[in-house]
């Protein structure tokens, strides 16, 4: 059944579904701890959203995508990510056993208690208490995810899922540099300094680009293929996106100076790096990325295989719990 959102607000074309059994993905650890301790302060909020729920752990990586399938697999009907983002990457690769979904009326819910939560942005659910309110809504939106294919040391080709970007270059280094430190900092000086440490190290690479059908190659400092709109710590990174418009919002930098660089990079927290003289932008709903040297990939701030790789858009293929007003095409 599709109509207006009942809870007021945005024309969007909401899907109404009422969840029966909710299946919460926590990851204790994420945030350097500060997730368990959030969820001992508003279980009792959210216990109140679902007419029945089950709170699942997770104990190591991989974890959140096995929970999810057997969750969904098990007749939940509505899956909630409780941590970061590399949570929320996983809980939505959960959505899937290969390229085949595991359970397509099932829904999505994001909790953002982790170390970046940039989804919640995306999701139009700038505060905590925001999503926390719209846990239980019977109102679900049916919005498009990007499908990677990449691959492995040694060459095997592996399916991921992911919901704001991967970057392939720069990013997909940054992506290491983070994920080796600790959290403690924030997500915004941890991604700073990141992005110092990995610029430091990283030399442009020659790679090829094709967007459906068009070519470009270049010794590009990095790629970036979004389908949400805000990653890296606070990074608008898609400011064009909307979360159904079918394709992708793709950017290839150019080399640039180790200085100029690193001023450009700023303009990824505004989203006026569209702007600058070596940034090039199109859309598109097939991308491919190739290079003769080991350039890894980097989805939703993790690290998951090298090129070659494929990212494909999945037009409205998750029902996610948003906020009344997102941002649609």
């Amino acid at each position: 059944m599709s109509g207006s959102n009942p809870d007021g607000g945005s024309t969007a074309p909401f899907i109404e579904q009422q969840p029966k059994r909710a299946a919460i993905i926590l990851n204790p650890r994420s945030g350097n701890g500060r997730a368990e301790r959030q969820w001992r302060s508003i279980e009792l909020r959210v216990a109140q959203q679902f007419p029945e729920y089950e709170v699942l752990r997770t104990k190591a990586p991989g974890d959140g995508i096995r929970l999810t399938r057997d969750a969904l697999r098990a007749g939940f009907d509505r899956i909630v990510s409780a941590g970061g983002d590399g949570t929320h990457f996983e809980v939505v690769n959960g959505f899937f056993d290969g390229d085949t979904p595991v359970r397509p009326d099932a829904s999505f819910a994001i909790l953002p208690i982790g170390t970046a939560s940039d989804l919640r942005k995306t999701y139009a659910l700038p505060k905590l208490d925001d999503a926390i309110a719209r846990l239980g809504s019977p109102c679900v939106l049916p919005i498009d995810i990007g499908r990677l294919r990449s691959t492995d040391d040694s060459g095997a080709e592996h399916i991921y899922h992911f919901n704001t970007a991967v970057h392939m270059g720069m990013g997909s280094l940054v992506n290491l540099h983070v994920n080796r430190r600790s959290k403690a900092l924030g997500p915004l000086l941890t991604f700073a300094l990141g992005v110092v440490s990995a610029r430091l190290a990283y030399k442009p690479i020659e790679m090829t680009v094709t967007a459906d059908g068009q070519e470009f190659s270049g010794r590009f400092l990095e790629v970036i293929v979004a389908k949400g709109f805000h990653d890296g710590g606070g990074m608008h990174v898609a400011p064009h996106g909307t979360l159904n418009s079918g394709v992708f919002e793709v950017y290839f930098v150019d080399d640039l100076g180790t200085l100029s660089s690193l001023v450009a990079s700023l303009r990824l927290y505004s989203g006026t790096h569209g702007e600058h003289h070596a940034v090039h932008y199109l859309r598109a709903k097939q991308v491919t990325v190739t290079a003769h040297d080991t350039v890894h990939c980097g989805p939703d701030g993790e690290v998951t295989g090298r090129l070659p790789a494929t990212l494909e858009v999945l037009p409205r293929a998750i029902r996610a719990v948003t906020g009344p007003n997102p941002r649609i095409g």
